[in-house]
């Protein structure tokens, strides 16, 4: 298990939900893409390097509220966005709660 933890404002939200974006292709949060992308930019990049086993994937997903998003796998032409999904690991987060 991997546990994020720091001081409120430090992106630890932000990088949990990323990961379960890139997992699930969809934000637990909001039904679009657009609140996911930061105000005054065009897209979101969300990149990440993933192993099972040997195995080794560099997956890229680009966010464009408004427009097709866009994948891919080894920085290889691009794919569907739907081919990425499954190859990475799934996450879940939770809030803590005071005792």
């Amino acid at each position: 298990m991997t546990a994020f933890v720091g001081p409120n404002g430090q992106g630890k939200t932000n990088l949990v939900e990323a990961v379960g974006y890139l997992a699930t292709l969809g934000s637990h949060r909001v039904s679009s893409d657009a609140p996911l992308v930061r105000v005054g930019a065009d897209r979101a990049v969300i990149r990440a390097q993933v192993r099972q086993g040997e195995r080794q994937q560099l997956i890229e997903l680009e966010l464009n509220p408004g427009r097709a998003n866009r994948a891919r796998i080894n920085r290889s032409s691009q794919v569907r966005p739907g081919t990425c999904w499954g190859s990475s690991a799934r996450c879940c987060s939770r809030p803590r709660t005071s005792p």
